[in-house]
């Protein structure tokens, strides 16, 4: 059962890396999510983030998107995660195809004072929904339709005029940690995969853990200066 619980802070390390310096011309981003049905949209700093470890050679390390608004009474934090993106237009895959892993990719509803009230994630969606090992729909794609990069006013920064759009599914559970019901029904396929040399997928039954699933949508257009890291 170690999965679930090792989860929030795998998600806690991938948001608090230390980043690279930055100077974003960051009034003009703009970001706008679907998740479910709700319709999100964000202009500019605090609302539109954009994280980096910074440039290194022709790739952006640790790059990393994210909007948080607030709509209904309540706060809505989308973040893609950080992923290591060419700096070339073309659709990618975090993690990619070829490598096992889901995504650390989360939608979380807050309140006002930023108690959290559901956290969906890539890592429950796998868990819970992947019928298959290395599941595609457990990752996120990523579809850089422009990506321009020009020297940028302060030496040793680039920067990059990233527009395009990513995806992907997440999933919650009703509470903090899975009910008893659920961490049982998990040992018990844990067994028959382990009798039968191979693993039962999904980990656990969605229905019985009570966990909802949720795709996400967003669009971006963003620029931000990067430093050169050696």
């Amino acid at each position: 059962m170690k999965p679930i619980h090792v989860l929030p802070i795998l998600l806690l390390l991938a948001s608090c890396g230390q980043q690279a310096p930055s100077a974003s011309p960051s009034n003009g981003n703009t970001m706008t999510c679907v998740a479910g049905g709700l319709k999100l949209a964000g202009t500019g700093e605090p609302e539109v983030g954009v994280g980096s470890f910074g440039i290194q050679g022709d790739t952006i390390g640790g790059f990393g998107l994210g909007l948080t608004v607030e709509h209904g009474g309540k706060v809505h934090e989308v973040s893609s995660s950080l992923m290591s993106l060419p700096m070339q237009s073309g659709t990618y895959h975090f993690p990619s195809l070829s490598e096992p892993g889901m995504t650390l990719a989360s939608y979380k509803v807050r309140t006002r004072a930023r108690d959290l009230i559901r956290d969906y994630n890539g890592g429950i969606f796998s868990q819970q929904f992947s019928p298959i090992e290395n599941d595609p729909e457990a990752k996120l794609k990523l579809q850089v339709d422009k990506m321009l990069v020009s020297e940028a006013p302060l030496p040793g920064f680039k920067r990059i005029h990233a527009v395009g759009r990513f995806q992907f599914n997440a999933a919650a559970l009703p509470g903090p940690e899975p009910s008893d019901a659920c961490v049982r029904d998990g040992i018990v396929r844990s067994i028959k995969g382990a009798n039968a040399g191979k693993r039962q997928l999904p980990l656990f039954d969605a229905a019985l853990c009570g966990a909802e699933k949720m795709h996400v949508q967003c669009d971006f257009d963003v620029v931000v200066d990067l430093a050169k890291v050696q």
